[in-house]
């Protein structure tokens, strides 16, 4: 993985005749990044001797992603795709097996025959068998034939095999060197789908101001094997335009136009192979300055334990790793001692909407829904990918379950805990005087009035919190008292721009506190 690998510049697809008996080079994993939307990136690597080396073209590789490297200039000549008829390495799990991987040794077999009530224990060498037929051939020379269903005990005078080779019809990437080698290395790299990692996080508070946070990975392989590899796990964005569209290297048939002539005869092996050709590779795709985020999809990269920065992406290395086939394994990323403040917070919409309504009607029973969340600062070197979090108390009392955003490091990520029944807001509004002079704005009259609002405050526990407080309005908010911060937007439409307040204030135990605030409203005067 040290040397520098040239990219291959130019695949050939060539259609060459079957050879039968060939066996693929093997092949080694190396590497595994696996993404959270499902797809993984692999590389590859094998020993090449003599002028041509045959490797399995992986069953789904995406869209220009399979490349074959090798680590000197101008060493491959060609590369030719084709289905092909290769000898493949299976494992003995059956009798029919276990014949089929020691041929040629003497076997003791003990089978039944006739109405099944009379056993018959044989000796020889084993020659041929099939599903259903055993042959073997005595010492005199002389072939005994036998049903494989009859088989009661089957036994070795010698250490048996346990693997046998079949033939198997796959694509086979043929690779041509210039000149023949001797224990080339050779780098096979793709993407494919069926791999990916699903992140979680664990809160336990434990001393004031100070929370462990867990985070594990939980990995699942549908794909293929992959055997003491360096896995890794990724956290970003990177651009995937072509998103979960399969290579046409795989298929064995004619792809279809690239936006010129299409022979009639194979026109019609489908259209999709036609418009994902032609949309694909015609020139009327021209270069702009433009954003791909609609197709960039949600792949995420990320390493662990030790994790890195490279580029725009943060990864994590999980180190040698094996996952078989069709299994998940959990793996644990970190665990951290955090800061954390507690926060209560509450979002007042515009409930008068006097803009509308040109009413104010007091209701002394509407109460406004106050959240008790956890501010996390991310005091590590890493940022924090989204995923769920299950909250705990030091007593492993379960609190809560909420979502944690991707944070960057030195920022902060709030987890929200729960309804805050101990905080109770609730607000009124006044108006304070209406103009006489009017505004035409769209053939209408409109009249400007002025309205104070004030929100009602009170901590009914006994200790100290943070509050805060954001207000929504339909108009201009010109005064805010306790420090209150006003937004108001660059541009807007109409007369009434929609502006918001926010406070951050602290409230003793047991403290009430009004808050006030006053805002300017154009509405309707006639025509």
């Amino acid at each position: 993985m040290n040397k520098k690998f040239n990219l291959l510049v130019t695949l050939f697809m060539l259609i060459n005749g079957l050879n039968a008996n060939a066996q693929t080079n093997e092949l080694k994993t190396l590497q595994v990044n696996i993404f959270k939307n499902g797809t993984y990136f692999i590389a590859k690597e094998s020993k090449a001797n003599g002028e041509v080396a045959r490797f399995p073209v992986p069953a789904g590789p995406l869209q220009s992603t399979f490349w074959i490297y090798t680590p000197k200039e101008n060493k491959i000549n060609r590369i030719s795709i084709l289905t092909d008829t290769v000898k493949v390495k299976r494992s003995t799990v059956a009798f029919h097996d276990f014949f089929m991987a020691n041929k040629g040794k003497q076997a003791i077999v003990t089978y039944s025959f006739g109405s099944g009530s009379s056993v018959r224990t044989v000796e020889g060498i084993i020659k041929e068998n099939s599903s259903n037929m055993i042959k073997l051939e005595t010492a005199a020379g002389l072939p005994i034939f036998f049903q494989s269903t009859n088989i009661l005990e089957f036994g070795l005078k010698e250490k048996e095999n346990t693997k046998y080779f079949v033939d198997s019809t796959m694509r086979i990437a043929k690779v041509f060197f210039k000149q023949p080698v001797a224990d080339e290395t050779v780098l096979l790299s793709y993407m494919s789908a069926g791999i990916q990692w699903l992140p979680s996080y664990s809160i336990r508070l434990s001393d004031a101001g100070k929370l462990q946070l867990e985070m594990k990975a939980l990995v699942e392989n549908y794909s293929e094997v992959i055997n003491n590899a360096d896995v890794v796990l990724t956290v970003g964005k990177p651009q995937m335009l072509y998103g979960n569209s399969i290579d046409p290297i795989v298929n064995d048939y004619f792809t279809g136009g690239t936006g010129g002539y299409v022979p009639a005869q194979v026109y019609n092996y489908g259209a999709y192979a036609q418009t994902l050709s032609s949309s694909m590779y015609d020139n009327a795709a021209v270069s702009e300055e433009r954003s791909y985020d609609g197709y960039a999809g949600e792949l995420n990269y990320q390493y662990n334990t030790e994790g890195e920065k490279t580029n725009d992406l943060y990864i994590y290395k999980l180190g040698k790793v094996s996952l078989p086939k069709n299994s998940k394994s959990s793996f644990s990323i970190f665990s951290a001692s955090l800061p954390y403040e507690d926060l209560y917070e509450v979002n007042i919409n515009d409930y008068v909407n006097f803009y509308s309504t040109q009413n104010i009607q007091k209701n002394d029973d509407r109460y406004f829904d106050v959240y008790h969340s956890l501010r996390i600062t991310n005091s590590t070197n890493f940022p924090f990918t989204t995923a769920p979090v299950f909250v705990q108390d030091e007593k492993l009392n379960p609190l809560a379950q909420d979502q944690i955003k991707y944070t960057p490091k030195g920022s902060k990520v709030k987890v929200q805990l729960s309804k805050a029944v101990d905080v109770q807001i609730k607000g009124d509004e006044a108006e304070v005087s209406r103009s006489e002079t009017l505004k035409k704005f769209n053939n209408a009259q409109y009249r400007k009035v002025t309205i104070k609002g004030t929100i009602h405050v009170e901590n009914l526990q006994d200790k100290i919190i943070k509050l805060n407080i954001n207000k929504a309005i339909m108009g201009e908010i010109i005064e805010v008292s306790d420090g209150g911060v006003i937004t108001k937007p660059g541009k807007f439409t109409g007369l009434n721009p929609n502006t918001t307040s926010e406070w951050n204030i602290e409230l003793t135990g047991n403290q009430k506190k009004d808050i006030t605030y006053t805002y300017d409203v154009w509405i309707y005067a006639g025509n």
